[in-house]
């Protein structure tokens, strides 16, 4: 019986030893602005999980990258996807926990696994890149994490791009080469 209990204190001790260290406890889903603060500081680029994260270099070379294989997800609502997204993004608007708000009533975009998959499918893609408002919009982060944590994505699959729609525009409008290749990136009324 003794070494029956050593053997069950054992697993239990290494059981959270392992959940802790591989990400398990960190991969779950945040409300909005809860977002740890370290997976927001721009020199940590993977999150417990696996998943990569980008800025607004790591997006640049992606979407410049012709070769790429990126699915583009707008997690925002529909309002501000229509006033401006990336060029290439699709709208799958999240809601964590896949519980839709009454504000969603006759909207049609979700993001599910199967639309997911669908969407992945029409376009090609081997990667999906999350992104809304910035670093600590949860919408993105969480959609990552359920991604790979609910749906089974390989961590390799799936990116958050931390840094957003609003960064991402800031920082081609702050550069006069690519401010006027606005088009190239972006879509909606903010290229109108």
């Amino acid at each position: 019986m003794k070494n029956f209990k050593r053997i069950l204190l054992c697993s239990v001790i290494l059981g959270c030893f392992f959940s802790v260290n591989t990400g398990i406890v960190q991969c779950e889903e945040v409300d909005k602005g809860k977002i740890p603060e370290k997976f927001l500081d721009k020199s940590v680029k993977e999150l417990p999980s696996g998943i990569k994260i980008w800025d607004e270099q790591e997006a640049m070379a992606a979407l410049n990258d012709s070769e790429a294989k990126v699915l583009w997800v707008d997690t925002r609502p529909n309002l501000f996807f229509k006033a401006g997204t990336l060029k290439k993004a699709v709208l799958l608007v999240y809601h964590k926990n896949e519980q839709l708000l009454d504000t969603d009533k006759g909207a049609t975009s979700f993001l599910t696994k199967e639309s997911l998959a669908e969407a992945m499918e029409k376009e090609g893609a081997e990667k999906v890149a999350y992104f809304c408002q910035g670093p600590k919009c949860h919408r993105s982060y969480n959609a990552a994490l359920h991604s790979v944590s609910t749906w089974n994505l390989s961590a390799d699959q799936v990116i958050w791009f931390r840094a957003g729609y609003p960064n991402l525009l800031k920082y081609i409008q702050s550069d006069q080469k690519l401010k006027r290749k606005m088009n190239k990136y972006f879509q909606g009324a903010v290229v109108n």
